[in-house]
């Protein structure tokens, strides 16, 4: 697609300048890199459906613009490489909005949890299927925390990069329910099904060194150098992007993943939920509680639980901070 196409331009334009609410970026003019990052300052870091929106805007945006960026200098420059990091610092996502996900629950809404998870599957689709663009790379950067849904998020790339702090875990089961926005589709493809099985039946903590080793995430690097190595990498790369990018498309025909599937699984996850008992709801409620104290600023205005549990909430997820 041509980057002065009729009706691209305000879309190019847009990329910089629109206000995408828990999620800004910038463009890196050298590397031609752009650069989305998770922005939720005021709030526990989590996949809450208005983060869904605005990644569902951002990333349609980028398709929108046929994969090119009007700079501040009227510059029309292509979009090859696609950056997605987080500005929490040392959290990338703590995964699923525990607190509404419960709620709904509670209310046996189906339609509630329906429309969460479809927008979830959509926004994993755009950029999984490279917001039907041939000419961009995925990079993922994690720098701390990455849990369930906010695994899946990150696999969404072609090359993972997480700094040496990282720490990966599902904690679904914990709960009894499963990650159901893309986890066994992304992990088998990448690592196989019995790292996806290890990883989401386990409930365990994986260090970033683990998760390479399972080929889980393809670069570690020290505390702080993350973006460096992003850099460093797209420098390397660029020797080699079309055969890269080929290969990316290779294997995506050997193995190709489809929305059919994602949808699948999503109403496998959907069942799920609406079978929770009230004693698995309290699981998520401590989950959610855990998740309030390392972010008090956002959990000070909602109390889920009795105070009788306020002691226990910390055991599930913080006890291992």
């Amino acid at each position: 697609m041509k980057p002065f196409e009729q009706g691209l331009v305000n879309y190019q334009q847009r990329l910089l300048s629109h206000d995408y609410g828990q999620v800004f970026c910038r463009f890196d003019a050298e590397q031609q890199a752009l650069w989305s990052y998770i922005n939720q300052p005021q709030r526990i870091p989590c996949i809450n459906h208005a983060l869904l929106k605005n990644l569902h805007q951002h990333h349609a945006d980028i398709q929108r613009s046929g994969g090119y960026v009007q700079t501040k200098s009227e510059s029309v420059l292509p979009i090859r490489y696609s950056v997605f990091a987080s500005a929490t610092p040392g959290y990338f996502n703590m995964g699923g909005d525990l607190q509404k996900m419960a709620a709904a629950i509670r209310q046996q809404d189906r339609a509630q949890l329906q429309a969460y998870a479809k927008l979830s599957i959509d926004v994993v689709a755009q950029r999984a299927f490279r917001f039907q663009l041939d000419h961009v790379t995925k990079i993922s950067l994690l720098q701390g925390e990455v849990l369930g849904a906010g695994i899946e998020a990150a696999m969404t790339s072609d090359v993972l990069i997480a700094e040496k702090q990282s720490v990966f875990c599902f904690p679904e089961l914990f709960f009894n329910m499963i990650p159901g926005m893309g986890a066994y589709s992304f992990i088998a493809r990448k690592a196989g099904i019995a790292v996806a099985d290890k990883m989401i039946l386990g409930c365990e903590r994986y260090s970033a060194e683990e998760c390479l080793q399972m080929g889980l995430i393809d670069f570690v690097v020290e505390e702080g150098e993350g973006e460096q190595a992003v850099h460093d990498f797209i420098h390397k790369n660029n020797k080699r992007a079309e055969g890269f990018l080929s290969a990316q498309k290779a294997k995506a025909r050997v193995n190709p993943l489809t929305y059919d599937e994602l949808e699948d699984i999503v109403e496998v996850w959907v069942e799920n939920a609406l079978r929770l008992t009230e004693r698995d709801l309290k699981v998520m409620d401590r989950f959610y509680r855990a998740q309030s104290r390392l972010f008090p600023d956002q959990a000070a205005a909602i109390d889920l639980l009795p105070d009788s549990l306020a002691a226990e909430t910390t055991h599930d997820l913080a006890v291992n901070q």
